[in-house]
């Protein structure tokens, strides 16, 4: 308490600086991410002194304009005054309180927040937003929004605004309402004195290009794909010109990781576990989320992710609740559901998924962790022109520095657009953003004029990139279908090629899919960050017979190229640190066998002295 005591006494009961403290000193149940995000709140607020770039101000008086406010309203569910807890009083005075002096606007222009289902963020937001559409900045033309990814999942924020200007304007705002002449329908509130309007917007439905919005809120952003990143853009390009425009990004965690919220989740949760706040100044991120999954068997672990559970009113029947919604899922065999939606932790939901997303994510390391010059590598090659992409897999064996031996995976695709039609179409039907995993060197957007992949730059490229990371190939594997013409040239120029087809029923897969699996869960692979390969791990599925497992899809447009390029190359690769082979030994006379010319040179080399 000491160590606080100087920030407690200059802002005495300010509903941030207290919630966050007792995060901090153990008094509320928190998660990693929003302790982190309370070391976040006091280190600015010493910043404020301490650090000359930093130019923000704490207002506990705008801090405590926007509490006053929420309390005059109703709670909708049950028609009791409005009383928020005091996590939803952290909310609300972070988001208003910190200023920026330069624009004399609020600090924060993007807010993400997340937590589990049935914990009032609705409720709370709708308070933050009725608030700015009467009384914000600037004092005339607010435009404001809410969107989803339909029209239906606007409708509790901004019926929870009606229902509450209903009620003020019987009440203490009689006069204010006389005064303005708000008015409303089913989709619009506007105080046509003002120029100010409030919207309801569907991402499939509404243009936004038109309107500068000085207040935006995607609300379930877990269900925007990347084909509603473009409406999203849409919202935030009118804002890049006001310093008093913010950009809200609420939901709870979703079944599919291949979406925005994933990424940006992804990406703020490495800033606030790196402490690097700095880098991201004018993004308040707060994350209520359980830390392990197995914390679902916890009760006394569930604020983390259940916030409203720090009113001992609430807890009980959240808890009874929730353990009900658990057993439920768990009689039905899907718990993952319930982590999710019930715990705010995101899964690989999929029905026989092949692997969990949290050992996909376990298995990403950085770009200067692993180095692929000189190394022996299998190449994996999964062919398509017209629909599938075309993918390269390059599976690295190698021991780490403990001694554990591995296996890094690298992918290069090449995404056709003939049946799409456009980049943007092949991006909204398989939920990659091709045109981001092209820019990070992960894959090649066809030129051609048909669409179509040319096997020529496939080809060369492969070449290219052998050569010039001088990779000792220990095995060339592929689908023995549809790759003839590429196969034959490769042998004609590289004899000394171990080029193997392999089959793709489940009998020739089920060893190396078991292998990639087993490696995964052992954490024995490292891949970097790319997002083609993550997706196409994360459609997985397993599908089996009595010979065994082997990865499929459920839907065409959830692609696995890579994982079959990948597995094609654990065909023979995973025997890299044994002495078994899938290679059946051609008959010959020499005493070397099957030996290539390096293998008997290494022989004499390795068993003779001179």
């Amino acid at each position: 308490m000491i160590k606080y005591r100087d920030l407690l006494e200059r802002y005495p009961g300010d509903p941030a600086l207290t919630y966050a403290v007792d995060v901090l000193r153990g008094r509320v149940i928190a998660g990693e991410k929003i302790k982190r995000a309370a070391e976040r709140h006091i280190s600015d607020l010493r910043r404020i002194d301490s650090d000359e770039d930093f130019k923000y101000l704490y207002d506990v008086d705008e801090a405590k304009k926007i509490n006053e406010f929420a309390v005059l309203l109703k709670d909708v569910t049950s028609g009791e005054p409005f009383k928020p807890s005091p996590y939803q009083r952290f909310i609300l005075a972070m988001i208003q309180g910190w200023r920026n002096p330069e624009t004399k606007g609020m600090r924060f222009k993007n807010i993400f927040i997340s937590m589990a289902r049935t914990n009032g963020k609705t409720q709370l937001l709708s308070a933050y937003t009725l608030y700015n559409f009467l009384f914000g900045y600037p004092k005339i033309n607010r435009q404001l929004a809410v969107s989803s990814i339909d029209i239906s999942h606007t409708k509790p924020l901004y019926k929870y605004m009606t229902y509450n200007w209903d009620q003020l304007k019987k009440g203490v705002f009689k006069k204010l309402a006389n005064r303005w002449g708000v008015e409303y329908n089913q989709n619009e509130m506007r105080i046509d004195s003002q120029s100010t309007s409030m919207k309801r917007l569907s991402a499939q439905a509404s243009a936004s290009d038109g309107d500068h919005y000085t207040t935006g809120i995607v609300d379930e952003y877990h269900l925007f794909g990347q084909g509603q990143r473009e409406f999203v853009n849409s919202m935030t390009s009118g804002m890049v010109n006001n310093p008093l425009a913010q950009m809200f990004y609420i939901s709870t965690a979703g079944l599919d990781p291949n979406t925005p919220m994933f990424e940006d989740y992804r990406r703020y949760g490495k800033y606030l576990e790196d402490g690097n706040w700095s880098n991201i100044d004018k993004d308040l991120v707060l994350i209520w989320e359980q830390d392990d999954e197995d914390e679902a068997y916890l009760p006394n672990t569930w604020p983390k992710s259940n916030p409203l559970m720090e009113l001992p009113a609430m807890k009980k029947n959240l808890v009874e609740g929730i353990i009900t919604e658990r057993d439920a899922k768990a009689s039905q065999g899907k718990l993952s559901e319930f982590i999710v939606k019930n715990m705010n932790m995101w899964q690989n939901a999929k029905d026989n998924a092949f692997l969990p997303l949290d050992l996909i994510q376990k298995a990403i390391i950085e770009q200067d962790d692993f180095k692929m010059f000189g190394r022996d590598v299998y190449i994996g090659f999964d062919f398509s022109q017209t629909n599938d992409d075309t993918a390269l897999a390059f599976v690295f064996p190698y021991v780490d520095t403990d001694g554990s031996q591995k296996f890094h995976l690298y992918q290069h695709s090449w995404i056709p657009i003939a049946k799409a039609g456009s980049i943007e179409a092949k991006e909204q039907r398989d939920s990659i953003n091709y045109r981001d995993v092209e820019q990070k060197g992960f894959a090649t957007v066809t030129r051609d004029r048909f669409g179509l992949i040319d096997e020529d730059e496939v080809f060369n490229w492969m070449l290219q990139f052998i050569e010039e990371n001088e990779l000792h190939v220990k095995g060339m594997l592929h689908d023995q279908w549809g790759t003839g013409n590429f196969i034959r040239r490769l042998d004609e120029i590289k004899e000394e090629y171990l080029i193997i087809p392999v089959r793709q029923g489940i009998k020739s897969l089920n060893e190396p899919t078991k292998f990639l699996q087993t490696s995964f869960i052992k954490q024995n692979i490292t891949m970097f960050d790319d997002q083609a390969m993550q997706q196409a791990l994360v459609n997985a599925v397993i599908v089996s017979d009595n010979n065994g497992i082997k990865v499929d899809k459920n839907v065409n447009s959830q692609k696995i190229d890579i994982v079959d390029a990948i597995v094609d190359a654990l065909f023979e690769g995973q025997f890299y640190f044994t002495d078994f082979t899938n290679v059946e030994e051609k008959a010959t006379k020499s005493p070397f066998g099957n030996m290539s010319n390096d293998e008997i040179s290494d022989y004499f080399v390795n068993n003779f002295t001179f």
